[in-house]
């Protein structure tokens, strides 16, 4: 079985070393390796993307960067399963790894008869429509217009596939009603995004006390200005912030403004991120809206108490005191969360097993590879 994976359009193998992604990325389909799946990747980088052969195994990197010297790179790219013709007609399946990028995997099925599934770590048209609302942005015709360009990307996309994978059950729910796609439902799979539980499992660390932690991107939709002025009346408590972003200094005013006790430590490799969740008493992930947050799975994998907002993307992860614990956006109803959690230590405890034991039923790199092997199999042998 010979797969073809699309890189999110502009993203290289390189980006992912760089973001120290690259280990958590690759390992589904190294897993996948030993089931005699062969991939390639088609990723948007130059020759630094070949760098990589002890990460990558078996899988093979083609760059495409070299190829995007025009004007008009994503017009040009349109024109990638022309140029790389054998590459193509050597798969059995094209996947995108992100809906951004996916009409050059869409030439490809119609140029070669390819099979083509869809997956889509966060579903793209959802997500710009709550980032507009969030951001309050007053350009409504510019808003149309991109939101009629994503409409149509994402109805071709959709339309073609002959598989969908979708990592929110809401996702899915909003494709069929936006796109038409009922009678394409036994295609789309709901599979949460996998953790390697063998990695971010608990460990006998010493934990800070009054700690609380936040990993992801620094973006406005993480909700990070209410998170830091929570810590406004958390008397002794301190924020560490990994990750980085465009409101970094922005950020970085507020906390001085305010006098709260909040470290950017920057990045760090997935795979060192184990050691680092377990020395904290607290996860949180405060965001505005998510899709099926990676980071909020592996914090639970390592037995955390997580706190998250009681938004889409969280809440059918988290359930309220069983498992995590909900709050909502105001940094208010945060900074009650922290201290609701921290003086309640036994529920602490409790939730963080019960989250352990969500990740390890839900969400193992075994179980999501087992699954997705049996996916490309249907795809594979429906002869629709």
């Amino acid at each position: 079985m010979n797969i073809l994976i699309t890189f999110t359009y502009g993203v290289s193998l390189d980006q992912w070393y760089n973001s120290g992604i690259i280990f958590r990325e690759l390992e589904l389909y190294k897993s996948l390796t030993q089931k005699n799946v062969n991939f390639k990747l088609l990723t948007y980088g130059d020759q630094k993307d070949l760098n990589y052969p002890e990460v990558l195994g078996t899988i093979k990197v083609f760059p495409v960067g070299k190829y995007l010297t025009s004007k008009f790179p994503k017009f040009q790219s349109l024109l990638l399963p022309l140029r790389l013709n054998q590459l193509f007609k050597g798969i059995d399946i094209i996947k995108t790894n992100q809906m951004k990028g996916s009409l050059i995997a869409c030439v490809g099925k119609l140029l070669y008869g390819k099979k083509l599934i869809i997956r889509c770590g966060y579903e793209w048209l959802r997500t710009y429509i709550s980032d507009y609302k969030i951001k309050k942005k007053k350009n409504h015709f510019k808003f149309l217009l991109r939101y009629t360009w994503m409409y149509l990307i994402e109805l071709i996309s959709y339309k073609l596939a002959d598989g969908i994978i979708l990592t929110n059950e809401r996702d899915i729910q909003f494709v069929i009603q936006k796109f038409r796609l009922k009678k394409k439902k036994k295609k789309i799979r709901f599979f949460y995004n996998y953790v390697d539980v063998e990695l971010f499992k608990p460990l006998k660390l010493k934990k800070k006390d009054k700690s609380v932690l936040f990993i992801g991107r620094l973006t406005r939709e993480k909700n990070l200005f209410n998170l830091i002025k929570a810590f406004k009346d958390l008397d002794g408590f301190t924020l560490d912030i990994i990750g980085k972003g465009p409101l970094e200094d922005k950020l970085k005013q507020t906390t001085k403004e305010l006098d709260v006790k909040i470290n950017f430590l920057g990045r760090f490799p997935n795979n060192k991120l184990p050691e680092i969740i377990n020395q904290y008493q607290i996860f949180i992930l405060p965001s505005y809206y998510e899709g099926n947050p990676k980071v909020l799975l592996e914090a639970m994998s390592c037995g955390t108490p997580c706190i998250g907002t009681n938004v889409i993307g969280i809440n059918n992860i988290i359930k309220h005191k069983k498992n995590g614990y909900l709050c909502d956006h105001s940094s208010n109803s945060i900074k009650n969360a922290i201290n609701y959690l921290y003086e309640n230590r036994d529920l602490g405890e409790k939730i963080g097993k019960n989250a352990r034991n969500f990740v390890m039923k839900n969400c193992s790199l075994d179980l999501i590879a087992n699954k997705e092997f049996l996916f490309y199999k249907e795809v594979l042998e429906d002869k629709n």
